[in-house]
């Protein structure tokens, strides 16, 4: 009996070494202000399929620049766009509501859902299901400079079933206890 609670007390360890092995996946993706703008450019495919509702992190680099006027400095600006008042764009969601975002910014589309602000930092679930897009916001492909690299982090499910399966083994253990 004792023999059994070790080896109960050895699986759970063992699980939880597992899971805290697993870390959530990276993916860097390079969005350019061209290519990928709103306005003239196509979508960058993160190549990151979410379900709604799973949690997605995405971070850029506040030092990262790229530019929306032929490369003029005062057009600079990182993933947060152009924060001065009146430098925004409007356009229509899927779903027939208005977004208005900030011009230079980086923004995110989850398969056909909303488009929301990403910017230099966002974090949260995801507002449908299907691949992740990133665009940059303006309304003009032809005079934009530079790209950013945006950091993508979604939590690898095996360490959640794992993290589980490890809580499940010390429930047991303790019952029979």
């Amino acid at each position: 009996m004792k023999v059994q609670k070790y080896l109960r007390a050895i699986g759970f360890v063992a699980a939880f070494a597992v899971a805290g092995l697993a870390q959530a996946g990276v993916v860097a993706v390079s969005v350019d202000s061209s290519a990928n703008s709103i306005g003239g450019g196509v979508a960058k495919d993160s190549g990151i399929v979410l379900e709604a509702g799973q949690y997605v992190k995405v971070d850029v680099d506040a030092s990262q620049l790229w530019n929306f006027s032929h490369g003029d400095s005062w057009y600079d600006t990182n993933a947060n766009g152009k924060t001065e008042p009146g430098w925004v764009m409007t356009a229509l969601n899927p779903d027939g509501t208005y977004f208005t975002g900030v011009i230079g910014s980086l923004v995110g589309q989850i398969g056909n859902g909303n488009f929301f602000t990403i910017g230099t930092h966002w974090e949260g679930a995801a507002n449908a299901s299907g691949k992740l897009s990133l665009h940059y916001w303006d309304s003009d492909a032809w005079n934009n400079i530079g790209s950013v690299k945006a950091s993508v982090t979604v939590p690898e499910p095996a360490s959640m079933i794992l993290l589980a399966l490890g809580l499940l083994a010390l429930a047991g253990i303790r019952r029979r206890a």
